[in-house]
């Protein structure tokens, strides 16, 4: 597990929602020399971005009416982090949740619309 996985408040995932996982791979694999491996995962097949070193982020299987970026920020608790977000003004766009081999994550916006994603990883996550 990477250090940024570890760390609280270090941002460790990127995923691309999109709606065109594949026209993202071959765009980003031209620019960037990204490749990917498929994972199966409950109901889909996720495919992670390797940049050569290591596993650094994503290309779910779901639609987006607006293409993003999502970024994710290491956190001790997920829980918590949530419940500090909500009393600090943001909106939680996804409510904490397992991903079993993952870890746990939510999602907010915060008070000025910037939209950021929460992981507490699995300790033994094979990331």
């Amino acid at each position: 597990m990477s250090d940024a996985m570890q760390n609280h408040g270090s941002f460790s995932w990127m995923e691309l929602h999109s709606g065109d996982a594949d026209k993202a791979k071959a765009f980003y694999k031209s620019l960037l020399g990204w490749g990917t491996e498929d994972m199966d995962m409950p109901g889909m097949t996720y495919s992670v971005i390797t940049n050569g070193v290591g596993k650094i982020g994503g290309f779910p299987p779901m639609a987006a009416d607006t293409p993003r970026w999502l970024p994710y920020v290491t956190v001790d608790d997920v829980d918590a982090c949530v419940g500090t977000a909500r009393s600090l003004g943001a909106d939680i766009a996804s409510e904490p949740m397992t991903i079993p081999g993952v870890g746990r994550m939510a999602t907010i916006v915060d008070p000025v619309g910037g939209v950021i994603a929460m992981i507490t990883y699995e300790t033994q996550a094979d990331t």
